[in-house]
């Protein structure tokens, strides 16, 4: 729901430090690649129990993961590259869950019930990427949001903010993953049955 709100706030400022990257000849592909080696050092301190230094990576984690998108767009875009950037990000995504439980075997029936919605909201995300091309669906014509922006209470913005949540207050962590599980799975839903219409729509 927040996506192209933050987007529109954020996106400036990203570009102009990856203007500054690009002078210095970096690669898209090497910014995920750092994003995904500060992700992973976030999971560790997670587990670790340094939870305010989890934090930390994590919010590197996601400017940086903005950056490579920024940087593609001022170089041009490439599948190679957004093919990464998707791994990388649900590869993060699932292991903060896991890093939860590792810090608290208490997390471990919340966070499982995330884990279990993640795979709602990945595989409708992927799955209506790739009927859509196979269909040549013009998305900008059957709806004012492109499909990285599909109908949903969770999406990229409510992601980071549930997770930076969950960090600040994890004694509640918990909760919150019960809460962020069941709004994954009515995204998921909302998006089964919005695309559904639309395929329905196009018999």
């Amino acid at each position: 729901m927040l996506d192209q709100k933050f987007n529109l706030l954020f996106r400036p400022v990203l570009t102009k430090f990856a203007t500054i990257l690009l002078k210095y000849q970096i690669s898209p592909n090497q910014i995920t690649l750092f994003s995904f080696t500060l992700g992973i050092f976030c999971f560790i301190f997670l587990s670790l129990g340094f939870i305010y230094t989890a934090l930390l990576f994590f919010l590197l984690n996601r400017i940086f993961d903005g950056v490579d998108g920024a940087l593609a767009r001022l170089k041009e875009p490439t599948d190679l590259g957004g093919f990464y950037d998707i791994i990388s990000d649900f590869l993060i995504y699932a292991l903060l869950p896991f890093g939860f439980i590792l810090f608290d075997n208490n997390n471990f029936l919340s966070m499982s019930l995330l884990l279990t919605s993640f795979i709602g909201t990945c595989s409708t995300f992927l799955t209506t990427a790739w009927i859509f091309e196979k269909k040549k669906i013009k998305i900008e014509q059957l709806s004012q949001k492109s499909f990285f922006y599909s109908e949903g209470l969770i999406e990229g913005t409510e992601t980071i903010i549930l997770f930076i949540f969950m960090f600040l207050f994890y004694e509640a962590a918990n909760l919150i993953a019960w809460i962020f599980a069941i709004l994954c799975f009515i995204t998921s839903m909302i998006r089964i049955i919005k695309v559904s219409k639309i395929l329905n729509s196009l018999n």
